[in-house]
């Protein structure tokens, strides 16, 4: 654990794998000569941001991405994921945060997700949908979404903020979330239901309207993001069921049952580009408490919505395939309540969920959150000992990073710059305790190989043997813990249930 700014004498100095000053006796392997095909483009290592007392956005920024200016390490983070709500854009302006955007740009940041959510109490629909709860959508939306080429309609409130918002802040910004988690549910038995009839209002307490307004939201989005940011792409919202995507996709934005006519021509799927979806696996895991469970679930939660897009042909034949991103996922760093936790598991699979996630063409993680949102030794429910810093108490910049923290910032510090390459993956021929993969740098052609033992049961305990094969011929190479703390290795590798880096 380490107390950033001042003193640092407790973290192994960063290394830079491609520097070779240290490693003259190492025997390079025979490197790439030009860049491999299909390759899985570079992926974000990002987080969610978080509010703390005597903290800016631009503070808690720096204590993610890193400031070497004022001797802040980081946690290897180089996307955001903040709010940008109507009601605060109301209040303050629209352009209230473009100087915590551009402080992101400057520390590294990109490609950064904003969620579009929050009506103020002047945009916000007064309709009750059931048992007297009013809607927490916009009003008007089914104002024209334009008054003119070009032109916006200011009578349609969620047009007009959506539109203002792409056009300041595009520049810095990737993915248009929708809404967060408009499918949270305290009503697990009625989301088996939604695959074929659609969510009742009454059980969206996030959202407390039809489906239709939420497809409604998206064409708006859709068709804004399209004219203002052509680069920029329209996500669903932090969803958590594939049944709420399958009501998506089934429907139009028509208020009349979400039926097809001239007005109403396109269903959901047409309307977004890429699916968001939020996966806490301490929930899903059973008696299979460990990273490897842990990690494996969060590409199981894709597939799962991937077979509900596949229903409905999109697929990259039919209809173009969507992208993928996960902005909400963590583990506990302590058991709560029997679920998965501690600084190992939690750590481990960090690691291993970005590794298995670029495997299955996710193309980010946003990990929750910051800090722990209160004592360790305190916290009673799971997602309060989550985040990459202990519980802050403190103004900037007093805080203690966490194992899991630490081991975020060595995965991004080594991988950010390279690329998944699955042929060269299938190529290390890994046995069936061992997992990992090859990542590519284009800049120098040459590649790191992430290698763990598979973890079983409830224990972080596991042990394996792997040699690479001999077309590969690595003699020697370095390899970098989950600290980055740099040994030596050659032969046959001894791994644990903690993922190593190694670099020929």
């Amino acid at each position: 654990m380490v107390l950033f700014l001042g003193s640092c004498s407790e973290e192994t100095p960063p290394i830079d794998p491609a520097d070779d000053s240290n490693t003259d006796s190492i025997q390079k392997s025979v490197q790439a000569t030009a860049t491999p095909s299909s390759l899985g483009g570079l992926f974000l290592y990002g987080s969610n941001m978080g509010a703390y007392s005597g903290w800016s956005d631009q503070q808690v920024a720096e204590l993610l991405m890193g400031n070497s200016a004022r001797n802040i390490a980081g946690a290897g983070v180089n996307s955001l994921r903040p709010a940008m709500y109507d009601y605060f854009v109301q209040q303050w302006g629209y352009n209230v945060r473009l100087d915590a955007f551009e402080t992101y740009r400057q520390l590294g940041g990109k490609d950064h997700t904003i969620f579009l959510n929050g009506p103020s109490e002047a945009h916000r629909d007064q309709t009750r949908y059931c048992n007297g709860i009013q809607s927490q959508t916009f009003a008007n939306l089914y104002e024209p979404i334009w008054s003119s080429k070009g032109k916006v309609n200011t009578k349609n409130y969620y047009a007009n903020y959506v539109y203002n918002v792409v056009k300041t802040y595009g520049p810095y910004v990737k993915y248009w979330e929708v809404w967060n988690e408009p499918d949270y549910t305290d009503n697990w038995a009625a989301t088996q239901t939604w695959a074929k009839s659609d969510p009742k209002p009454c059980d969206l307490p996030n959202f407390s309207a039809p489906i239709q307004a939420y497809v409604r939201m998206l064409r708006i989005t859709h068709e804004i993001v399209e004219y203002l940011d052509k680069d920029g792409l329209v996500c669903v919202g932090g969803l958590g069921y594939p049944g709420f995507l399958d009501a998506i996709l089934r429907n139009t934005d028509n208020p009349n049952k979400g039926s097809v006519n001239t007005n109403y021509p396109k269903k959901g799927g047409e309307w977004f580009d890429c699916l968001s979806y939020h996966v806490y696996p301490m929930y899903d895991l059973g008696s299979k408490r460990n990273s490897d469970a842990a990690a494996a679930a969060v590409v199981t939660h894709k597939n799962e919505f991937q077979t509900v897009l596949n229903k409905y042909s999109y697929n990259g034949t039919s209809h173009p395939k969507k992208t993928f991103i996960v902005t909400e996922v963590n583990i506990p760093r302590k058991a709560i309540n029997g679920y998965i936790g501690g600084n190992d598991v939690q750590r481990n699979f960090l690691i291993k969920a970005a590794i298995l996630a670029q495997k299955a063409g996710i193309r980010a993680l946003y990990i929750y959150g910051p800090a722990e949102s209160a004592p360790l030794a305190q916290a009673t429910a799971p997602h309060q000992a989550m985040g990459f810093y202990q519980n802050i108490t403190s103004g900037p910049y007093q805080a203690t990073i966490t194992p899991g923290g630490i081991a975020w910032r060595t995965v991004s510090r080594l991988l950010k710059s390279r690329q998944y390459d699955p042929t060269k993956t299938a190529n290390l021929h890994l046995p069936s305790n061992v997992d990992g993969g090859a990542f590519y740098a284009t800049n120098d052609k040459s590649y790191m190989y992430v290698l763990w033992a598979k973890t079983n049961g409830t224990s972080e305990t596991a042990t394996a043997k792997y040699s690479f094969p001999a077309s590969f011929n690595i003699k020697t190479a370095s390899q970098f813990s989950w600290e980055n703390k740099q040994s030596h290795v050659s032969g046959t590798i001894a791994l644990t249930g903690s993922p190593v880096f190694i670099k020929p």
